[in-house]
């Protein structure tokens, strides 16, 4: 296992698990519960980590991060039109509020 992203929020360390388990990279935080005893030991020891399984995929995690976190600074430019209805879509959601179609995950488009 190597870590591949670290986070003083367990839930944002959670959230990037999931980016890249829809990207099919299997992957696991480890240490969320340390994040109640920040005061009483050094801060840095007690962020949640994001570990991958199988190491030889750190380096494709770390991109998957890198540009899902610089997508965020600009949730427009991610905007879809729903194939079934042809309804624009914001960025971040991943179904259509007219129809209901989901939108494949990022790695299957």
């Amino acid at each position: 296992m190597k870590t591949v992203y670290t986070a003083a929020d367990p839930i944002m360390a959670g959230f990037i698990e999931g980016v890249l388990q829809n990207a099919g990279i299997r992957a696991h935080v480890m240490q969320a519960g340390l994040y109640g005893a920040a005061g009483e030991i050094p801060p840095n020891e007690c962020w949640a980590r994001v570990v991958v399984v199988h190491s030889e995929q750190a380096e494709q995690a770390r991109e998957v991060i890198k540009e899902y976190l610089e997508g965020e600074a600009d949730p427009d430019a991610c905007e879809w039109k729903c194939p079934r209805c042809g309804e624009q879509i914001e960025g971040q959601f991943t179904q259509c509020w007219s129809c209901g179609y989901e939108r494949e995950p990022p790695a299957l488009r």
